[in-house]
């Protein structure tokens, strides 16, 4: 019997779980900290602290969990407990949290969780398009397209009906993708004897990774890149909702940048014949000099637009290039911890670090804090040059 059914029938699932995932990302990224500002009175350093100290401890709860998820016989369970503890934790943030104490604890928990759950995603969908029967970038796709909706569909709730649709649509979409986890999922063996790995011989291979040279550059590299967008992610609505922009057209904003990140995913195939996961770092870092240093001053009408159509560049192509990079050259047994030290590191230390400075930035200078975005991705382009010359034979792990 051909394997080809239950090959595209798990690759339709955990796309499920990731348009699940993405759907409850694409509103609280645009208008978590819109809703603090408002809801709790908080200024942007508070938002900034709020929203960056769960990327910044990402550096430590992501290898715990990777390393715990390394040793168990079934991948799914790592993806069904951080699911559903993170709705817990999205509800305790909303509806009990007041003051900025209580919004710091119950915040941290809940945006860790849900950031940990993104890096067991996508690993899960990589295994499930090694087949080729439903390729990565069309999967990938639907779930940025999940981002879309939220996004403008965010936007026109909130215009409606107020701020407490950030509550009702976060609760949502997260028990939707817990139930993804929980029913959803074909069962996903971990490879052979790697669940009886010791502790001490998942330790050594974590290690192993974080002193390997191309590695490093990799997580640093689009680490920096990624952390471009600290400032837009934050702060973005409140620049746009401080210039008159109406809440509608935020969310269209936002949704026409992931929409050409759709497109540039389900030309994957295309592009990935003409381009290296080396150039595709290299792209996303002058796309996104570019587009931070015009950000920075202010536009508004049509110049926004095309500007945030950069975003294709900026984060899918740097994204995919290093996803690619990761799957080629990451050993099996270890994919999850070097997932998730990649996300860890590049998407969490720097990343936070970056947010944390944006919201000083947004209290001091505004729109001008874009400025320093860029100076990021041209840090990260010249480390990613680094990425170019041609790779050893042996994999990331020896």
């Amino acid at each position: 019997m051909t394997d080809s059914p239950p090959s595209a029938s798990r690759a339709v699932r955990v796309t499920m779980l990731i348009c699940c995932l993405y759907g409850t990302t694409g509103l609280v990224m645009p208008y978590l900290g819109r809703w603090l500002e408002v809801e709790r009175g908080l200024i942007g350093a508070e938002i900034g602290v709020i929203l960056s100290l769960p990327s910044l401890a990402r550096i430590v709860t992501g290898p715990l969990l990777a390393f715990w998820a390394d040793g168990v016989s079934d991948r799914r369970l790592p993806m069904r407990v951080i699911a559903v503890s993170g709705v817990a934790a999205y509800a305790a943030f909303f509806l009990f949290a007041r003051d900025i104490t209580s919004l710091l604890i119950t915040g941290f928990v809940a945006l860790t969780l849900m950031y940990a759950l993104a890096p067991f995603a996508e690993g899960a969908l990589l295994r499930a398009t090694a087949t080729g029967k439903i390729s990565y970038g069309l999967a990938r796709g639907f779930g940025s397209l999940a981002f879309i909706v939220a996004n403008v569909l965010g936007g026109v709730l909130i215009a409606r009906f107020g701020l407490g649709a950030v509550i009702a649509w976060t609760l949502s979409s997260m028990s939707l993708a817990a139930l993804s986890a929980m029913f959803g999922l074909h069962a996903d063996p971990a490879p052979t004897g790697a669940s009886e790995r010791s502790a001490g011989e998942r330790f050594n291979e974590a290690k192993a990774l974080l002193r390997n040279r191309r590695f490093l550059l990799l997580i640093f590299s689009c680490g920096l890149i990624q952390s471009g967008h600290a400032f837009f992610y934050s702060f973005s609505t409140l620049v746009w909702r401080a210039q008159g922009i109406s809440p509608e057209v935020v969310g269209q904003l936002w949704a026409i940048g992931v929409l050409i990140e759709v497109a540039f995913l389900w030309a994957l195939p295309f592009v990935e014949r003409r381009s290296s996961p080396e150039a595709l770092i290299l792209f996303g870092a002058g796309a996104g000099v570019v587009r931070w240093l015009a950000m920075g001053l202010g536009p508004t009408g049509f110049w926004l637009w095309p500007l945030q159509a950069m975003h294709g560049l900026t984060f899918a192509a740097a994204h995919m290039g290093a996803m690619r990079l990761l799957y080629r050259e990451a050993p099996e047994s270890s994919a999850g911890m070097a997932q998730t030290l990649y996300s860890a590191l590049s998407g969490g230390l720097l990343l936070g670090g970056a947010t944390l400075i944006s919201g000083v930035l947004y209290d001091q200078v505004g729109a001008q804090g874009y400025w320093a975005m860029a100076v990021l991705c041209v840090l990260g382009a010249l480390l990613a040059l680094q990425l170019t010359s041609p790779p050893p034979r042996h994999r990331l792990n020896a």
